[in-house]
């Protein structure tokens, strides 16, 4: 308990948490006055105990409940029946992983590798903001999908800086190994550069070569390319509320609501001859419905929410524009990629797609 009498415009309450190991916490505003409080805390390790307690700051003095201490479970994460994880459970954007033994490998397949990038100097709530996180393939050297979250916060401060360059924490040989480009082809971003120019350093970790695919450099990674088009849309839908996406790639024939095919092929990209080109590209996307709730997603019922994919067939035609049939329920990808998409989000409207809600 907390009892502290003062009338609520003289004091201010802030949440404190940290592990138990460390020595500073990080902290969280929480609302004056009397009752329950609570936050939602992101980002947790899992099989870590944390301490936390409840302060008020008055007239310079700052006074603190008892601390007290919970400990994470040792599977961060859930919201997926088929008991599939995720490494944080806090972020909406992140697909499940199946990194059962925690070596980094999908035990499911072994080719694919995930890196979990965390902002080097921008803060958010006084913790490093979390930049993306990406699935690659060793065996089609390029990136299967890239979750991260969207929200103006991160995009204005520095400039872009084309620091292509190899992912650290990702193996350096299954990588690409230069700037160069083929199969007609150029480099494509998977989070673009613009959402993420918050500053250089954030910036520079969009330019890892995990984060960049080949796409058709005359139709659709070009002005007035499709998936410029389809960028633009998504930039769009970006609101106050934080948006959730999930960028990612295709590797098997496909064929869209037109019923035109595309299928993959192995090109000469990156210094590698053995990349695959994707024959599909899509894009998931997760919010709020009004976009200015003041309140998380973990908060909000499915009625309260929308998400969708976006797909496009790689060798569509230059100047397409986002359809109302372009679009999937987030189940339907689910089913055709195999992957379980934004798997800390149980309430997230994932067997819907209504081309009204996204004013298509």
């Amino acid at each position: 308990g907390f009892t502290f009498e003062r009338p609520t415009s003289e004091y201010t309450l802030r949440f404190e948490y940290r592990k138990s190991s460390e020595q500073s916490y990080t902290q969280k505003s929480v609302a004056s006055g009397s009752g329950t409080k609570t936050v939602t805390l992101t980002g947790l390790s899992a099989s870590t105990t944390y301490e936390f307690r409840l302060c008020a700051e008055w007239e310079g003095e700052s006074y603190a409940s008892a601390t007290e201490r919970f400990t994470t479970s040792a599977s961060q994460g859930g919201g997926d029946p088929t008991g599939g994880l995720t490494k944080y459970s806090g972020w909406a954007e992140l697909p499940v992983e199946h990194d059962a033994d925690g070596n980094g490998i999908d035990d499911n397949d072994a080719s694919l590798y995930y890196a979990h990038h965390i902002c080097p100097d921008f803060r958010v709530d006084g913790h490093l903001a979390r930049n993306y996180t990406v699935c690659y393939s060793a065996e089609h050297h390029c990136p299967v999908w890239v979750a991260a979250p969207r929200h103006a916060c991160y995009e204005h401060g520095g400039d872009r800086t084309n620091a292509y360059r190899q992912d650290p924490d990702i193996p350096s040989n299954i990588q690409y190994n230069s700037k160069s480009t083929g199969g007609g082809c150029n480099k494509g971003h998977m989070l673009g550069s613009t959402e993420r120019e918050v500053t250089s350093a954030v910036n520079r970790q969009v330019f890892y070569y995990t984060n960049i695919a080949p796409q058709y450099s005359s139709t659709f990674n070009t002005g007035g390319g499709a998936w410029n088009n389809l960028e633009a849309f998504v930039d769009a839908q970006v609101c106050k509320d934080t948006t959730y996406v999930v960028i990612g790639t295709y590797f098997e024939t496909f064929t869209d609501a037109y019923g035109k095919s595309c299928s993959p092929a192995t090109i000469s990209f990156g210094g590698r001859s053995d990349v695959t080109r994707p024959s599909m590209f899509y894009y998931l996307i997760l919010r709020s419905k009004s976009g200015n709730t003041g309140k998380s997603v973990y908060d909000l019922s499915a009625s309260e929410l929308k998400c969708a994919a976006f797909v496009l067939r790689h060798n569509i035609e230059k100047g397409h524009t986002p359809q109302a049939k372009d679009m999937m329920s987030v189940s339907e990808i689910e089913e055709m990629t195999g992957f379980t998409f934004f798997a800390n989000v149980p309430n997230a409207p994932k067997d819907t797609c209504n081309p009204s809600d996204w004013d298509l």
